[in-house]
């Protein structure tokens, strides 16, 4: 296998990751997932905040963000309102406190590579050079469609944090450090999970507090 190498969103990378992007959530809906139009716009607004990893030309890994303000205890009520004003402009704001990670996706074919944990390294690494309190997301959580049934969101998000239940995203994003703040309902449509994710925050341990 070739090297897979990153880089940063550009125009003629924009409907490549579309292409992954349906590839990887089939379930989700269009209107839940990022356009080519709406990736052009995220590669004029603020390209360094989406990364991208290719095998030859092929993209086989993304992860996309934006920075913004964020008030964990009042989010909106969805994340297309977090991202988007109400011109539908990508909601990105250089002085935002929070680097907001909305999409990630790693070819099927291609997982087990270590390519999300390069990925989230270099979103870290966004983090960090911009000095912003944090990377926060929206997790979702494929596992919890064998324990719905049987399993309150609450307990399921304990299971997994005590390793007593491996989920496919969430595992994987604490493995990076990530923390679990809360569970949240219906910001994204993602029927596995009857619309459930959990909000996740890694905090920046290099930030540099002004005293002035």
């Amino acid at each position: 296998m070739a090297d897979i190498n990153y880089t940063t969103l550009d125009w003629e990378l924009c409907k490549k990751v579309a292409d992954l992007l349906a590839i990887c959530f089939p379930d989700m809906p269009i209107e839940d997932q990022y356009t080519q139009e709406e990736l052009e716009e995220v590669a004029e607004v603020f390209p360094e905040g989406t990364i991208v990893a290719l095998n030859g030309d092929q993209v086989v890994g993304m992860g996309t963000g934006i920075f913004t303000n964020l008030n964990f205890e009042q989010l909106p009520m969805t994340e297309n309102e977090l991202l988007y004003k109400d011109n539908e402009v990508i909601n990105h704001d250089s002085n935002g406190d929070y680097y907001y990670g909305s999409d990630m996706a790693v070819h099927p074919q291609f997982r087990g590579r270590g390519i999300g944990r390069q990925i989230y390294n270099r979103r870290k690494a966004i983090v960090t050079d911009n000095n912003k309190l944090g990377f926060a997301a929206a997790a979702v959580l494929p596992g919890y469609a064998d324990y719905k049934r049987t399993h309150d969101i609450h307990t399921y998000l304990e299971m997994v944090k005590r390793k007593e239940v491996f989920d496919s995203t969430l595992s994987m994003q604490m493995r990076n450090g990530f923390q679990v703040i809360k569970p949240i309902k219906d910001f994204f449509t993602y029927p596995q999970s009857d619309n459930w994710a959990a909000l996740i925050l890694w905090e920046n341990p290099n930030l540099v507090v002004d005293q002035s």
